[in-house]
């Protein structure tokens, strides 16, 4: 940031004319003196634009312009890789958001002069990123659970149940046992993991909610200060959801 910030105000158009002719000048006449009398002022003026508050909002803006600019391009990229990778329901969620996004980065253009607008529609396109990676991992997540044949456990455990009866040596209705009760949490991860999954459905319906109402209050010109803090929640909300998510992807079943 800082170097950026060096790099603009030593090309900016009055420092680097000044830095022109102190060395044109330097050149054509071999005029060490001059030189570095030139050098020093170019020096000092560069130091008066980095403390002007005018250049430094100018630059704050410049960057928070391309941030944004950045950060659209990261959504664009998210949502052509998911819309290929994911099934036809989730594309249209993804696609309605996707046109969410749109409109907030069109009405951006219009009124990229609001900081706090401008916060908002950065805030939003980082929700919309995280919307994208948490449709991503929530379709993995389901294809792994929805690969698991539950009710071989069930039939494995009833089988081994009814074996029980009949045995009468104790180590082997001890180990039985031991079969029975790992297929019986095997069970019950897998049905705790789906519970799992159908309240992180609701939540993506919640975000979706979350961005079609930023986008209203920001293009209805309401007031948007009390929403900044909002959206920050919904956010670490979503990247918490993918964390579990990727977490228990990793340590997906191998059954």
């Amino acid at each position: 940031m800082k170097f950026k910030m060096f790099i603009k105000a030593a090309t900016k158009f009055k420092n680097i004319l000044l830095l022109a002719v102190v060395l044109g000048v330097f050149l054509t006449t071999q005029n060490l003196p001059f030189f570095l009398i030139g050098a020093a002022a170019y020096i000092y003026f560069m130091y008066q634009t980095l403390t002007d508050p005018k250049f430094v909002k100018e630059f704050n803006a410049d960057v928070q312009i391309e941030g944004i600019q950045e950060l659209n391009e990261e959504c664009n990229r998210l949502y052509q890789n998911a819309f290929r990778a994911l099934p036809g329901g989730m594309r249209e969620r993804i696609r309605n958001v996707y046109k969410e996004k749109q409109a907030l980065v069109m009405y951006y253009v219009q009124t990229n002069s609001d900081p706090i607008k401008q916060s908002i529609v950065e805030q939003a396109l980082n929700l919309v990123i995280v919307y994208f990676k948490l449709m991503m991992n929530y379709n993995m997540r389901i294809r792994e659970i929805n690969s698991v044949n539950a009710q071989k456990f069930i039939e494995r455990i009833n089988a081994n149940k009814k074996k029980q009866e009949f045995l009468t040596n104790p180590k082997a209705v001890e180990d039985l046992q031991r079969a029975v009760e790992l297929d019986e949490k095997i069970l019950e991860r897998i049905q705790n993991q789906k519970i799992e999954l159908e309240m992180i459905s609701s939540k993506l319906d919640y975000i979706e909610s979350a961005i079609l109402m930023f986008k209203h209050q920001i293009v209805s010109n309401s007031n948007a200060d009390p929403i900044v803090e909002d959206i920050d929640n919904v956010i670490n909300e979503a990247i918490a959801l993918d964390n579990v998510l990727t977490s228990h992807r990793n340590e997906k079943l191998r059954l």
